[in-house]
């Protein structure tokens, strides 16, 4: 068992919460490091098309493309890290000190409220993606099938979503060992 298993009396619930918030702060990172290679490709395609366009006088055929879809995958592949590693800015208005009760409900419930937002996002998403898919939509210079941009958005979504769950579980948890 785990040390902090251990901790919470043994509960198996708690430490088959506790592995999966790891799992899914590896995967998370993983995307990320994956996501940010990809935009470092972006970066890259872009420079290297500034210089062809210097030598050659011609643009790089697709350069469009393949920027947008790295982008696109750093982009959708960011915002799990972001909900896993609680990298988004909050602000506190009226202090935590006076409120703390009302402050520690809300704390609980924000990312049972993120996961909502995500899975309506990917809901809608989802319905829009396949539209794409059945249209046989591709990008204007190498027909790269759309679908394969939206796949980086709605498992990004769906990924974010399964992270904010298992905060909320870990929370709940958290607070009723407390």
């Amino acid at each position: 068992m785990t040390q902090r298993a251990e901790k919470s009396d043994g509960s198996r619930l708690y430490a088959a919460v506790h592995q999966l918030d790891r799992f899914m702060n590896r995967l998370t990172d993983i995307l990320a490091f994956i996501g940010m290679a990809a935009l470092i490709g972006a970066i890259g395609i872009v420079v290297v098309d500034i210089i062809w366009r210097r030598i050659g006088g011609q643009s790089l055929v697709g350069a469009v493309d393949l920027t947008q879809f790295c982008v696109m995958a750093a982009a959708s592949w960011a915002i799990p890290y972001a909900f896993s590693a609680h990298a988004h800015v909050t602000v506190d208005l009226i202090g935590k000190n006076r409120f703390r009760a009302i402050f520690g409900i809300i704390d609980t419930l924000i990312p049972f409220l993120c996961a909502g937002l995500m899975a309506f996002l990917l809901y809608l998403s989802w319905g829009r993606a396949m539209e794409q898919w059945n249209y046989g939509d591709v990008s204007q210079n190498l027909a790269i099938p759309m679908i394969l941009f939206w796949g980086f958005l709605l498992s990004g979504m769906a990924i974010s979503t399964l992270v904010c769950l298992v905060h909320f579980l870990k929370t709940l948890l958290t607070n009723e060992n407390t």
